[in-house]
């Protein structure tokens, strides 16, 4: 019978210096996209505090604790027209540097998204902007790298540059493609396109002795195939993965089986990883006659409610943290219902999914709390401790004991992509808890455990013979 010598380790943050930060010391970057928030504004959107009055959004996140302010960037939105037929201007050059100056000056860092498109780029599409229609591929390279660094010295001259750019946006089946629809990878030609721009940013940082850092940005169902197969294709000329994880859509069971992803994707490509977009409801109904976006968490078990809002970023959060992530940043909790026109519709369809109370004259919700994670993470691990010790050690015959100050209730094994290999109930116990191993498991594992209170943990797990 094979045995195994079975050890635990915390998952913890490394010293690791970024922006001149310590990721333990500051323990996640936590902030928003805001990048509807000057739309909403100039058309009738408000914000309000606990107390009923008025708030400068940009303010009152930082002053919740929100450490960046993440901005899309469209080239000519203006060829656009919106649901309300006229030309859209939200998230051209002059409307994100009026964010970054206004996020700069809240003291919060700033996350560039360049799209390379005249609208929304996302999984689905990844169409160049119509100035660049029709050009050779060579013409098309330098364009990408021209408007690249373009953007970044307009935004050099106001005294905003960002700490991240993004190139693309979501992109899972293509980039800067010529149709509606992307068409699908193309190579060698998307590897030139990436690589054009963020060429661009490295002769940006030397010729300005600046350190912006450079991401990609997948989904979570896409991150694990694409990270490998920008590597085979000469893509790798980046620092940041960018992952959105939305709870609606993901095919994750468990927020633990997506941070075993983080903890695979670090450990493989040596990047950091980031999500760069969250999103969860608060409520199903609408404070408009637009319709909303999701209504529901997918395969994830949380409330539709303003407290199971906050406890699925709370969740999240521990859950990058606990698996080396960089930071977490929540997509447009500030698009409430306004009189703002988009390409579908006229108002808000995120409005039940944002941090304020439409039905309390948007006021705060629960979920800002979010951005004080790092400060209340020391009393969460007091309250949920779990002291683990392993016994007898190395004989121990396939199986571990828990020792936990708190009552358990689950536990889940899962593979460091995610896939689920066992799980149990556990069985009730005053403090002293056991788990047994069959004999296929594999060398290194993670081992989630939820409370009876609802709290999951997460130990990285290593077998040897």
């Amino acid at each position: 019978m094979k045995k195994y010598n079975l050890t635990i380790t915390l998952l913890s943050c490394s010293f690791i210096f970024f922006f001149n930060w310590s990721t333990c010391s500051q323990c996640l970057i936590l902030g928003a996209d805001l990048s509807y928030t000057n739309a909403v504004e100039a058309n009738g959107g408000s914000y309000m505090d606990g107390n009923g009055n008025p708030v400068d959004p940009y303010v009152y996140f930082a002053e919740q604790g929100g450490d960046m302010v993440r901005i899309r960037l469209w080239h000519t939105p203006e060829n656009i027209t919106d649901d309300c037929g006229q030309p859209i201007s939200t998230n051209n050059l002059k409307d994100a540097i009026m964010a970054f100056q206004r996020a700069k000056a809240a003291g919060m860092q700033l996350n560039l998204a360049i799209h390379y498109g005249d609208y929304f780029n996302d999984p689905g599409k990844q169409k160049m902007p119509n100035a660049w229609m029709g050009l050779s591929h060579t013409v098309l390279l330098d364009s990408i790298y021209q408007y690249t660094y373009k953007v970044l010295d307009q935004l050099f001259a106001k005294n905003i540059l960002p700490d991240i750019v993004a190139i693309g946006n979501e992109t899972t089946w293509g980039f800067v493609d010529a149709t509606e629809t992307t068409d699908g990878w193309q190579w060698p030609q998307d590897a030139d396109k990436f690589n054009a721009g963020l060429k661009a940013v490295d002769d940006f940082n030397a010729d300005y002795n600046a350190f912006i850092k450079k991401a990609v940005h997948f989904t979570d169902k896409t991150a694990v195939w694409l990270t490998g197969l920008f590597k085979e294709q000469g893509i790798t000329n980046y620092d940041i993965i960018g992952l959105s994880f939305y709870p609606v859509w993901t095919e994750f069971q468990h927020v633990e089986e997506f941070g075993a992803m983080i903890s695979q994707l670090k450990s493989v490509h040596n990047k950091e990883v980031m999500v760069f977009e969250t999103g969860a409801i608060w409520t199903a109904s609408s404070g408009d006659n637009y319709n909303n976006i999701f209504d529901g968490y997918g395969p994830l078990s949380y409330p539709v409610s303003p407290q199971g809002q906050r406890d699925f970023l709370f969740d999240l959060a521990n859950t990058v943290l606990q698996n080396g992530g960089l930071g977490v940043l929540y997509w447009e909790p500030a698009w409430v219902v306004s009189a703002l026109c988009d390409k579908w519709g006229q108002g808000s369809s995120y409005e039940n999914a944002s941090f304020f109370n439409f039905n309390n004259n948007n006021t705060p919700l629960p979920a800002f709390e979010f951005f004080d994670f790092c400060n209340t993470i020391n009393s969460i691990e007091e309250t949920y401790h779990l002291q683990v010790n392993i016994f007898p050690n190395p004989n121990n015959r396939r199986g571990m004991n828990i020792k936990s100050e708190v009552l358990l209730s689950s536990w889940h094994l899962l593979a460091m992509n995610g896939q689920v290999l066992q799980k149990g109930i556990f069985e009730k116990a005053d403090s002293l808890y056991q788990i047994y191993f069959s004999d296929t498991i594999q060398n290194t594992c993670i081992l989630t455990i939820q409370t009876e209170a609802g709290k999951n943990f997460s130990r990285i797990v290593n077998f040897s013979d």
